[in-house]
């Protein structure tokens, strides 16, 4: 499996870098340490001793924001207080993906290292990534405190965790709070509250939801519906259950009576934040990453944060991304270290507390006017597949893309597309 991948990012390389040109941007083995970490140190938990460790860790990741890289900092600060000994040599990266993928290639990972959970899945499969179980249970991490859904996207097909979250984010619904008032309008609470509430809310220029012909919102309201997207194992597709139907036809329903619009297609904008913002749209669907955006840019507009609205079930979308360990990272003991901290609720109660991003374990609490994002992690799925899964996401977009512009409910075009592009990425094509 692994061999294969190398072959194929070397290929890979060569073809962007003929296209782009200069400046453009298996399992692990069996021992605990997934390669050769050398001789652990001991005299902790499991015969581990943190505190013994030293050396030089490379962290590597992306700096979304100028608050998330000063966020990052005032931890890596307190976690060289608490271990001197291990220097961190953070490394971000801007071509992140490119960079990875070489560095993989060439046996030469960061030793700690982001890892989205819509990559999770290739990265495991292709065996680049070290399994986590073993360590945490010799040398005594206890991974329960983390949410299931945000923990659960960084697991391999062999049910083995492959990376912790370093934090998570879900979807909920960001609604103009003068705009509710006025139509007399409840925030819904329920999916047929929702359609009843569009429809009242679209008057003159604005819409009553802002959506997008995304799997990454739609799939929410899947779930919700009852619907399915993949089996709980992953296996098998449940795309052409009949709630699954259901659901994609209520979500086209939106923009066949034009109640629903797309920000930059239809209404002009950027995205849903900027359609609330500028009282375009009167609910949109986003998570915590709206909050500094309104701050920044539309700080008199009101809005407050609800719930999904409920269906069948309660269900909305858990974003995450992880810190993993490489199966040839050069510094294993001294990552583990820096791991754990940085997910521990010591490092992620310093990295969640200015609210630049919303914690994955249920022993740090959440920042003020974060509760009902944080509360969402308990019923959220992961934003995590399968292998080959973005031909299904593009199918998906595409098909749905074509069902908006001819202004059709019918969801089975959508269906039959996406189904296709399942399948064959179950069948590993």
């Amino acid at each position: 499996m692994r061999s294969r991948y190398l072959a194929t990012a070397v290929a890979a390389l060569f073809l962007a870098a003929a296209c782009a040109g200069p400046g453009s941007g298996g399992s692990p083995g069996t021992s605990p340490g997934g390669g050769s970490p050398g001789t652990s140190p001991t005299g902790g938990a499991g015969g581990f001793d943190p505190a013994a460790v030293s050396g030089t860790v490379v962290l590597s990741g992306w700096k979304a924001s100028p608050e998330e890289g000063a966020a990052l900092q005032k931890v890596l600060d307190g976690f060289a207080t608490k271990y001197p000994n291990i220097k961190v040599d953070y490394q971000p990266s801007e071509d992140y993906d490119t960079q990875m993928l070489a560095r993989f290639s060439s046996k030469e990972p960061p030793d700690l290292f982001y890892m989205d959970s819509s990559k999770a899945p290739e990265w495991i499969d292709q065996g680049v990534i070290q399994e986590l179980d073993t360590w945490a249970s010799e040398r005594g991490f206890d991974t329960g405190q983390f949410y299931e859904s945000y923990l659960n996207a960084f697991k391999g097909t062999d049910g083995k965790v492959y990376g912790y979250p370093k934090d998570g984010n879900t979807l909920a619904m960001a609604y103009n709070t003068d705009m509710l008032e006025k139509a007399g309008v409840k925030p819904p609470t329920t999916l047929d509250e929702l359609t009843a509430a569009a429809e009242k809310l679209t008057t003159g220029g604005v819409k009553g939801v802002c959506l997008n012909n995304g799997l990454d919102r739609a799939g929410a309201f899947i779930y919700a519906y009852g619907g399915g997207i993949l089996s709980d194992d992953k296996k098998s597709s449940e795309f052409t259950s009949d709630k699954t139907k259901e659901a994609v036809g209520w979500y086209l329903d939106f923009f066949a009576k034009g109640w629903g619009a797309r920000a930059k297609e239809d209404m002009g904008v950027d995205w849903c934040g900027q359609a609330l913002g500028e009282k375009k749209a009167a609910i949109i669907f986003e998570g915590g990453w709206l909050d500094p955006y309104m701050k920044s840019n539309f700080a008199d507009t009101k809005y407050a944060w609800a719930p999904m609205p409920k269906g069948a079930e309660q269900a909305t979308l858990g974003f995450t991304v992880s810190y993993s360990i490489g199966v040839d990272s050069k510094n294993k003991d001294a990552a583990w270290v820096l791991l754990t901290y940085l997910t521990g609720p010591e490092g992620m109660k310093t990295w969640t507390e200015g609210g630049v991003a919303n914690p994955s374990r249920k022993d740090v609490p959440a920042v003020a006017g974060k509760e009902i994002l944080v509360d969402g992690a308990a019923y959220a799925r992961p934003w995590s597949f399968i292998p080959g899964f973005s031909k299904a996401i593009d199918a998906f977009g595409n098909a749905m893309t074509a069902a908006i512009e001819a202004k059709s409910a019918s969801p089975d075009d959508v269906i039959a597309k996406t189904e296709a592009a399942i399948q064959q990425a179950l069948s590993g094509q």
